[in-house]
């Protein structure tokens, strides 16, 4: 029972969930204001991937800033797209706040 109890806060102290969810909200604000801004952009699944990768550039830099240890910052980037997928699109979703369908705009 111990292996199990280390284990899990070996996992846990391993990740940042706070980073996962700001990159998360900043991926998604940047790409919905995109998508709704006065000239309709459209946000392939490609250009969605750089927005997350410029918004996890983003945060690290600050979080590295502030002194977070570097292993922490690279094991919550890589953290962050699988929450989204797995956690935060899913009540996303059931809440309604999905991405806006329309002839310009594929749904995530």
């Amino acid at each position: 029972m111990e292996y199990i109890t280390s284990a899990i806060e070996t996992t846990l102290s391993s990740f940042d969930f706070a980073f996962c969810i700001v990159v998360n909200v900043l991926t998604y604000l940047i790409i919905k204001w995109l998508s709704e801004s006065k000239f309709k952009f459209k946000i392939s699944t490609w250009r969605k991937r750089i927005i997350l990768v410029i918004s996890i550039i983003i945060v690290s830099i600050v979080y590295s800033i502030f002194g977070v240890e570097n292993r922490l910052i690279l094991n919550s980037a890589i953290l962050a797209p699988v929450t989204w997928s797995w956690i935060f699109r899913p009540i996303c979703e059931k809440f309604g706040l999905n991405y806006i369908k329309d002839d310009v705009n594929e749904k995530v």
